[in-house]
């Protein structure tokens, strides 16, 4: 191959050859795992997302959430048309009920008016889990859904049927908002 040694040495998972700074793991003929060193010297798995995924969950049970995600992208979409229609999209004119055009009752145009700001707050958090559940999905199809984005570990099936749209474990989580508290600590 080069002018690089090859040193051969057994692990508890099968062989291990080391060429330069990475190193190849034997677990089975069907399972190869590439590991390098990182910063901290310590092994990072560079193909664990589609290998973990497997093992994580089955493509059947992908096939569960990616319905159960359309499903609720359909009911969210249905309900931000239903905010839409009855709130947003009506004049105060048509809320109130009243046809003439003169000023209309100081309490009424105050509780149409919170009724409007209301309905923008829930379309805007409507949207936002909209994005959440075309993330999940897009996890679903480049085989990364179930897997936390922080420490790597299979999030629990329990976990994902609470949070369908989950991309931290628990674990992954509270690191997380640690490091949120840590800024906003830093910055006040």
């Amino acid at each position: 191959m080069g002018t690089q040694a090859q040193k051969k040495a057994p692990g508890k998972s099968g062989k291990a050859v080391k060429k330069g700074s990475a190193k190849t793991v034997r677990r089975s003929k069907k399972n190869v795992v590439k590991k390098t060193a990182s910063a901290k010297g310590h092994a990072v798995n560079t193909t664990a997302k589609k290998s973990t995924a497997r093992k994580g969950l089955s493509p059947k049970e992908l096939e569960y959430f990616k319905k159960r995600l359309l499903s609720e992208k359909q009911r969210v979409l249905e309900e931000m048309d239903a905010i839409q229609t009855n709130n947003l999209k009506q004049s105060i004119t048509d809320q109130t009920g009243e046809l003439s055009h003169y000023s209309y009752h100081l309490g009424d145009t105050a509780s149409l008016a919170y009724d409007r700001e209301f309905s923008m707050g829930l379309a805007e958090r409507q949207q936002k889990y909209l994005e959440q559940i075309d993330e999940a999905l897009a996890r679903i199809e480049d085989g990364t859904y179930g897997i936390c984005k922080v420490t790597g570990e299979i999030i629990p099936r329990e976990r994902l049927e609470e949070v369908p749209v989950a991309k931290y474990s628990v674990k992954g989580k509270e690191i997380v908002e640690r490091q949120k508290r840590m800024m906003t600590q830093s910055q006040g």
